[in-house]
Formats: structure tokens, sequence, C-alpha cells
């Protein structure tokens, strides 16, 4: 849990592909997000530009301009569209609770996988190329295979589609919607499909911890650690921490309620030195859960209303400039490279 020393022997974690590739620092993801929004920003003004030669409506550019997402708000939206996960999953498993088509233990993993798999895409893409709603659904689906809770993509869309149709309004969901993004992800991804939570670590702990606290009370804390180890989801905890760090935090704070001493345990399993590493450790992680704070829905429809102003119409399939390129892209006759 605590990082191996120099020269010693590697933990199983930091031999993932999660640990080798996908941790930062906090200042990484900042200037990460920073340069993404603004290679983002200045493929859509061009885009905008070469559109506006093809209809003469230059005044897009100007209203996308003034509309154009900042870092804080592209991340504000896909912390909106990683709840939808949670949502997704539970009607899924709802509509499904009769099949064996979703595991009920399985639960927790496919929308935690999801959820990663959608913060990674993120930094390397930008809502202006991708909307998020899309992404959603492709990551969550990619995540029912990776977890080995394989549905067919009729079964997948559904229950969506059926929502959207109780609502009223015309059915958007649709399959290939779905499918044409999933290899841009896996891509994005570096086909890295592994994801490590810190679920498991935390029912780890609650066995090791039963020597020396009341089982029912301890059963009681850890029942409650889902609910913060849930929240860590939705931080950047997952690309700063280990999760065996990340389910400690959370434990921490569970015990906190039901009036339990964590560090008893932890002065008896780990030494001084590494209690000065871990401590630290934790105590931001608990800061980080507890400053949680969900982007609400009308803060999240305010900049799904600006990032329709602002996408990139060389990704969006409605727009004229997408069309006259996937035109000439049907036009170019296929070379192959053994030609």
């Amino acid at each position: 849990m605590v990082s191996a020393e120099p020269g010693s022997k590697l933990q199983l974690f930091e031999q993932t592909s999660q640990y080798r590739h996908w941790r930062f620092t906090p200042e990484t993801l900042e200037t990460l997000r920073a340069a993404n929004n603004k290679q983002g920003v200045d493929r859509v003004l061009h885009a905008l530009r070469e559109e506006a030669h093809m209809d003469d409506q230059s005044s897009r550019i100007s209203e996308a301009t003034t509309n154009l997402l900042s870092p804080f708000e592209e991340l504000q939206l896909i912390n909106h569209y990683l709840q939808m996960i949670v949502r997704t999953i539970t009607a899924l498993a709802r509509k499904y609770r009769e099949t064996n088509m979703l595991r009920p233990e399985s639960i927790n993993n496919i929308k935690a996988t999801a959820i990663n798999y959608m913060k990674r895409f993120y930094l390397h893409n930008v809502v202006f190329d991708y909307p998020p709603k899309n992404t959603m659904l492709t990551c969550l689906y990619l995540a029912t295979k990776a977890e080995n809770s394989f549905m067919k993509i009729e079964d997948f869309i559904r229950p969506l589609q059926d929502a959207e149709g109780r609502k009223g309004g015309k059915v958007q969901t649709k399959s290939d919607d779905i499918l044409d993004l999933e290899f841009v992800v896996i891509q994005s991804l570096q086909f890295e499909l592994a994801v490590h939570h810190p679920y498991r670590a935390a029912y780890g702990f609650f066995l090791d911890m039963q020597p020396y606290y009341d089982v029912a009370v301890l059963k009681t804390a850890y029942d409650r650690t889902a609910h913060f180890n849930d929240i860590s989801l939705f931080t950047d905890l997952v690309f700063l921490y280990q999760p065996s760090q990340i389910a400690l935090g959370a434990f921490k704070l569970a015990a906190k309620e039901v009036d339990i001493d964590i560090d008893v345990y932890l002065a008896q399993r780990f030494d001084a030195r590494a209690l000065e590493v871990l401590f630290p450790i934790l105590e931001d992680i608990q800061e980080v859960i507890l400053g949680f704070k969900n982007t609400t829905t009308n803060e999240a429809r305010a900049i799904d209303r600006k990032l329709i102003l602002c996408r990139n119409p060389e990704k969006n399939p409605a727009s004229m400039l997408y069309k006259k390129k996937a035109a000439e892209q049907a036009d170019t006759p296929y070379v192959s490279d053994s030609d």
C-alpha cells in the first residue's frame, strides 16, 4: 500500500498498467486538461472557419467563440455524465434482475470500470469532439464486457429506448452511436482495459481488522465504506493514489461514524516510517471525498446548451463539413499497403 523503496520488490499494484500509465500529480492533471482544452478550441475554430467558406455562416464563429467551454466547465459536464453511468447501470440491473445477464456482485465493478474509462478518455479527448452522452454509454457497454458481464447491444439499449419512449420524445439512443465510438475509446485507453478499484481492498481490510474490533460494529463501518468508495470514483483520487489507499481512507471516514479508531489497527500493521508516509495520504483522500460536490442538473444543462453552439463540426454527423468530408472519403479509392 505504501510504495516500494527503490531497488526493492514491487508491490502487485505497482506492476499494473494502471500504476505505470494512469498515475499523475494534481498539477500534471491540471496542465494536461488545460492543454487538451486549448487544442480542442483551436480545432473547433479551424473547423468552423472551414465550414463558413461552404455556407457563408461566419456568424457561427462568433457565436461559438462566446460559448467555448473552459477546462472547468468540461470537467463539470463530464462529472454529470459520470453520475449518469450510475443511473444507467442501476436501470439495467433493475430491468434484468430476473436473469443472469448482470450479476449483482458485478454491478460495482462495471460501474467503477465505466467511470474510470470515461475519466481516462477525457484526459486525451475533449467534449467539443466527443460529447459525453454517447461516450458515457460506450464506456459503460465496454465495461460490461471487460467485467465479464457481456450483453448484446440490443439488450443494452432496450431499457434506454423504453425510457425515452415513455417520456413521449423521439428515441435517440442507437446502437451505432455506441459501437462506432468503441474503438476510439479503446484506442484512447491505450488498449489497457484492466481497472483496479477500492471495493476489493475495502473487503480485505474488513477481514484483516476483525481481530482488533467488535465485528458487528466493524461490519457497520464496512457497509458504510462503500458509500465513500462510490464518491471517490467521481474525484481525481483514482489518478493520484492506489486503490488500497483510497479504500483505507474511505474506511477511516466510515469508522469515525461508529466510533472506531482505525489508527489502532494501523499501528499494529505498519511501522512508524510507513505510517509517516501513509497518514498524509489518508488525510488527503478523506478531505477530497468529503469535499466532492456533484454537478447539478441545471449546471449540466447550461453547459450542454453552450456545447451545442461550440461543438466541432468536423466531428458532428449533422454538420455540412462532416458530410462533405465523409463524401470525399467515400469517393477516395482504397489503396492497399501491399500495392
